[in-house]
């Protein structure tokens, strides 16, 4: 049968294949729904276009979503979700979809082993701990969501919604925000220009989203020590003081048993869970992903509020206050997530280009985010520190680095750079001098990294360079690496040292 047959061959895929079909199969199936949804308003091109956009969270659209039905809006929300979950759970709810029974084996936990793990080896991961991390991420995406969708139903301002309800409005803007998709039913978040609250909530989502889930998982695992150690704290008072009771009155209150047992419960099942618990990156490369998430925010917040204060389009009619947080908003939007205050045609030139730099560096990977990542960014610079000033290894954080993770921080930065250079020369002749190259380039950027930013050039695009931008889109979100050894069969990296030559860095 054609679907046993197919079942065989999706087993025998590596992790790399089983991602890009994946993608891929979803933004095709998407653009039918879309298109669909429309009943043929929007044409294909349009429908596969927006589809890339939405399954590749980038925030691109060639029409405006206010147009669009609210049946359109529901099936962009799931494409988002589903594109932003990341690549390691998307990889297992497809590979479970198509091969029904693949969780019982090695390859399943392999997929994910390969996507996330970056302490142990991919064989020494089992199921349950497979299913924990899966869980995980799940917990954390959906959780925060909701947090951010009930703070912005709270506390936005009347009206922003337009003609949406004002919880699908917020839940929207929520889901899209953790997923650093930059899309808004409004078409722009300019109505929450004046309400700072409201952009530190969607600010807040994009940096969870955008840092990776490895780190968040680690964050939870440290918050589940802390909470543990506390009801440790409540069980022993509950004890003590029902050994004061009984030697009083020889009785034990019932009022002091039922906390005591509760907590020991309680206590043992967070252990437990919190034990197996895997998938967290190490505290080297967390410490590296926060500072470095820390030091672009501070960057592009300083830059894009010193060059635009008193740009009369953007933020000279602004109170300081608003000022403050309408650069600090779009400095973490820069770096993914694309959503915007205000029209992005007006902003200096300068300005222009540090919102570039922040997005080619992108955000955290095995997160929402997309560019080059922070991890590659910083792995490059400690890479030339080394060659200007020679030492034996490289060292970050007092620690060596894997030469193989260096190794491939070089070869992603290289591919990307040699990709987007080629891909820059076509988009230039099919433009045919009807924009400027840098309206160009911004887009092109814009689309690799999957942040939605552009200078007003999406809704003036041809559809063969719809397509292009589609293209560039789907490899941002995928992964260049992961599109090159999909391709080749392998990653062109060949191993450099032993396996403990130094610190584990997950890159590109």
């Amino acid at each position: 049968m054609p679907i046993a047959r197919f079942k065989r061959f999706f087993k025998t895929l590596s992790f790399a294949r089983v991602v890009c079909l994946g993608f891929f199969a979803a933004i095709i199936f998407g653009s039918l729904a879309l298109y669909i949804s429309e009943e043929a308003e929007l044409s294909y091109v349009d429908s596969l276009y927006l589809s890339a956009s939405s399954i590749c969270v980038t925030g691109l659209s060639p029409v405006p979503l206010s147009g669009l039905n609210h049946s359109t809006h529901w099936i962009m929300l799931f494409l988002i979700q589903l594109g932003g979950l990341g690549i390691i759970s998307f990889t297992v709810i497809v590979g479970f979809l198509i091969s029904k029974g693949i969780s019982r084996n090695a390859r399943f936990n392999a997929f994910v082993g390969a996507a996330i793990d970056t302490q142990a080896e991919t064989e020494s991961l089992e199921t349950n701990e497979v299913n924990r991390i899966l869980l995980s991420v799940i917990n954390i995406s959906f959780t925060l969501e909701i947090l951010g969708a009930i703070g912005l139903y709270l506390h936005m301002p009347e009206g922003v919604e337009g003609e949406n309800t004002r919880w699908f409005y917020s839940l929207f803007t929520a889901v899209s925000s953790f997923n650093n998709a930059g899309f808004s039913i409004t078409d722009d978040l300019s109505a929450l220009r004046l309400d700072p609250f409201s952009l530190y909530i969607v600010s807040g989502l994009v940096i969870f989203g955008g840092i990776g889930f490895p780190v968040i998982i680690l964050l939870e695992k440290i918050l589940l020590t802390i909470f543990v150690r506390i009801v440790y704290r409540i069980e022993v008072l509950a004890e003590t003081l029902m050994m004061e009771k009984a030697l009083k009155t020889g009785n034990v209150p019932r009022f002091l048993l039922l906390p005591a047992q509760f907590s020991a419960i309680l206590e043992n099942r967070i252990e437990e869970y919190n034990k197996h618990l895997r998938g967290e990156t190490t505290r080297i490369q967390s410490k590296l992903l926060v500072y470095g998430s820390f030091a672009l925010l501070l960057f592009g917040f300083v830059g894009i509020y010193f060059l635009e204060r008193s740009n009369p389009h953007t933020f000279h009619n602004l109170e300081f206050v608003d000022k403050i947080s309408n650069a600090f908003f779009m400095s973490v939007c820069s770096r993914t997530a694309g959503f915007s205050t205000m029209d992005l045609g007006h902003l200096n030139d300068a300005t222009v280009i540090i919102i570039t730099v922040l997005m080619f560096i992108g955000g955290g990977p095995q997160g929402t985010a997309g560019g080059i990542k922070i991890t590659t960014f910083v792995l490059l610079l400690a890479y030339l520190k080394n060659v200007i000033q020679p030492s034996k290894p490289v060292m970050l954080f007092g620690e060596t680095v894997s030469k193989n993770s260096v190794a491939v921080a070089i070869r992603v930065y290289f591919l990307a750079t040699v990709s987007l250079a080629f891909v820059f020369i076509l988009l230039g002749i099919l433009d045919q001098n009807q924009h400027s190259l840098h309206v160009i380039f911004f887009e092109l950027i814009s689309s690799f990294s999957t942040v939605g930013f552009s200078l007003n050039l999406t809704s003036q695009l041809g559809d063969i360079e719809k397509l292009f931008y589609a293209a560039v889109m789907y490899v941002g979100r995928v992964g260049i690496f992961t599109v090159l050894i999909a391709a080749t069969g392998h990653s062109g990296v060949p191993k450099m040292g032993t396996v403990d030559d130094g610190v584990k860095i997950q890159v590109g």
